[in-house]
């Protein structure tokens, strides 16, 4: 596909279509001997043209649509079809529809199309691969004078003559993109435009956004889309610069309940700004470097959700960035068996999924705490960026980048997140002998088809006045961590700041004989252990004091020793285990048990 020019006579107050699309392509295959789009059956063809002459077409199994050609072309051989048709696309709203009228709460009526991912043909002729970008694009939409349209790329000229009572918006785009993001929307607009200044440049850009029914729009929404410059610079930053930025980046408001990314022109109705946010990263995940098949969407879905939290540490701080990841990690474990790459790409409902957006995005997080340090992670998606920009790339394509920078082999964390399914549970608990802390994790999965997470995990030691924060790699089902940390730990925290996916399983104990050894201190001997009456302990140091505790952390008894030995009663206490500590002469913890 080298070049599509469409045009397009519409209206704001329906979605009937009178169009003229010619396709500019080259011949890839060893012969071809037919010209092949699809069109949805209810539009009418009036007629089509190969290289100039009038063809026939033929219609087989409903959309595909057939010109068969009187020579065999070979390869590299380059060529123009032309399809003359109209009528109205199939009735719908929204996304998954192709093209929608809808009218504002105010009342004004608009006509917007999101082609996504495979209803491009109910409104042109298209060649629907996502393998095979467009290397440019012209589009002409003729529309009733006051009606305004929004489309791909730079907008070149408004031909206010031609046709009396109607206007001709061409714009155009020189970079390559996918059919999918091809896109108009019309009605009466106003057009929104400004430029913003990339850091460290004299480069700038334009910034052109299409607002309806502004007297009551601007006042509570303006001020979101003046942010949208500063957006831009400040993914640039972490990215690489915005891909098309000699073109532009702008936002067609409707009544989409939600944003579609189209390629330069995002049509949105979600006028949140991390919906602003997560669209504008489209352009760089998703619209420049474009996944090689649809089960590789977690690339563009993900990128752009994880992206939400990413806006929201930078402009609103970390707090309202870490609410987010709770709410996505809260989204994700709803999917006990989810899987983020998409084996079953036959419809809409399984491609745009819970596992393609949260669960990738606290995925891709975890994949930043897993690199040695943060600014290599941020190295992987500018190098992926500048590796395919404007092209394709595939899971195994990132992962290869991912490896080349963090220096080790990133198997393990594709083959559980993103080709396996769920997520590990953690029963989670801890002690501290002294200023040494024991942590154990029991790790289960929540679903059979992955039996086993290994992945870093984050714990959080409290003690009152003071924090901190440890990351332990868990590789086994059962797995004890030890550290130093000298403040008295009154409780712990599993996965904070939601850095990995995974579920507490029941509540975080204190277990008081964990790091605790059975085997006794040199020379000490305790008559009887286990007991149901008393322990007698011989051969302590004078003085020693000791403290006997209950799993709870509770104190039962304290004494001292004297001549070297303790009788500890034991006839009142319920039956468990208990911790002996001793101090003064002796510092140890010894394991108790009463019957």
């Amino acid at each position: 596909m080298k070049h599509v020019q469409l045009r397009m006579n519409v209206t704001d107050t329906s979605t009937y279509i009178q169009g003229d699309v010619a396709t500019t392509a080259q011949v890839t295959a060893a012969a071809m001997s037919a010209y092949v789009f699809e069109l949805d059956t209810s539009m009418h063809i009036d007629s089509a043209f190969f290289n100039g002459t009038p063809a026939t077409v033929t219609a087989s199994g409903g959309i595909i649509r057939t010109i068969t050609l009187p020579f065999v072309l070979a390869p590299g051989a380059m060529f123009t079809a032309e399809i003359f048709y109209h009528g109205t696309p199939p009735s719908g709203a929204g996304f998954f529809n192709g093209v929608t009228h809808s009218v504002s709460s105010a009342g004004t009526h608009m006509m917007y199309t999101v082609s996504d991912p495979w209803v491009a043909l109910n409104w042109w002729p298209c060649k629907q691969n996502v393998d095979d970008k467009i290397d440019s694009v012209d589009m002409y939409v003729t529309v009733p004078a006051g009606v305004v349209d929004g489309s791909n790329g730079l907008l070149v000229s408004v031909d206010n003559v031609s046709l009396p009572g109607y206007a001709t918006y061409h714009w155009q785009t020189h970079y390559p993109l996918a059919y999918y993001h091809i896109c108009m929307s019309v009605s009466k607009y106003s057009v929104y435009s400004s430029y913003m200044h990339f850091t460290g440049s004299t480069d700038s850009m334009l910034i052109q956004n299409f607002f309806m029914d502004t007297a009551t729009f601007n006042p509570v929404n303006k001020p979101k889309f003046d942010s949208v410059g500063l957006m831009v610079d400040y993914f640039s930053s972490l990215y690489g610069r915005y891909p098309f930025w000699q073109e532009k980046y702008g936002n067609c408001v409707t009544t989409l309940p939600g944003g579609m990314e189209h390629q330069t022109m995002t049509t949105i109705g979600d006028l949140t700004t991390v919906t602003i946010a997560h669209e504008l990263a489209h352009q760089w995940f998703g619209n420049s470097v474009t996944y090689k098949t649809w089960g590789d969407m977690w690339l563009s879905e993900g990128f752009a959700t994880f992206s939400e939290q990413i806006f929201y540490d930078h402009f609103w701080g970390p707090a309202a960035a870490r609410s987010h990841r709770q709410a996505f990690l809260a989204q994700a474990l709803t999917q006990p068996a989810g899987m983020t790459y998409v084996n079953d790409t036959s419809t809409s409902d399984s491609l745009f999924t819970v596992n393609q957006y949260p669960k990738a995005a606290i995925i891709i997080n975890t994949l930043r705490y897993l690199a040695p340090v943060d600014t290599m992670f941020f190295q992987v998606l500018k190098t992926y960026q500048s590796t395919y920009p404007y092209g394709l790339a595939s899971t195994a394509d990132f992962k290869a980048i991912a490896e080349s920078v963090y220096g080790f082999a990133l198997d393990t964390f594709f083959n559980q997140w993103i080709y396996g399914r769920g997520y590990p549970l953690y029963k989670v608990s801890w002690n501290q002998v002294g200023t040494t802390v024991y942590l154990k994790l029991i790790q289960t999965t929540s679903c059979a088809y992955t039996p086993h997470f290994s992945t870093p995990v984050e714990l959080q030691l409290h003690a009152t006045g003071a924090d901190t924060f440890v990351q332990v790699y868990n590789s086994l089902d059962t797995q004890i961590f030890t550290l130093d940390w000298a403040p008295t730990i009154t409780t712990t925290i599993l996965n904070p700041d939601v850095w990995t996916l995974c579920k507490q399983n029941g509540a975080i104990l204190h277990d008081v004989t964990l790091g605790v050894s059975d085997a006794l201190p040199a020379n000490i001997k305790i008559l009887p252990n286990p007991t149901k009456n008393y322990w007698r302990i011989e051969q302590l140091p004078d003085g020693t004091k000791l403290t006997l505790i209950d799993m709870n952390g509770n104190i039962s008894w304290q004494g001292k020793s004297s001549k070297g030995n303790a009788t500890i009663p034991g006839d009142k206490l319920p039956a468990g285990n208990y911790l002996l500590k001793l101090s003064g002469g002796i510092d140890d913890t010894i394991k108790l048990v009463h019957w």
